[in-house]
């Protein structure tokens, strides 16, 4: 599952995300599929995915965080 950070936020490094995605900010799902825009947590999605993908750094980056 691909997302990106909610609201306009954006990252600049790989910390940053990681920090927010562990302290439960939302994301947007940008995956195409029946959830594509949806917003999650990191909490929502535990026992759901076993990793995300999440684009930052004005979409450019991508890190790859376990759920």
């Amino acid at each position: 599952m691909t997302l990106t950070p909610a609201y306009g936020r954006d990252y600049k490094s790989k910390a940053e995300v990681t920090a927010a995605w562990d302290s439960g900010k939302d994301f947007q799902i940008a995956s195409v599929g029946p959830y594509m825009g949806a917003y999650v947590t990191k909490r929502e999605l535990a026992g759901k995915e076993k990793e995300v993908s999440i684009r930052y750094a004005r979409l450019s980056k991508v890190v790859i965080i376990p759920v």
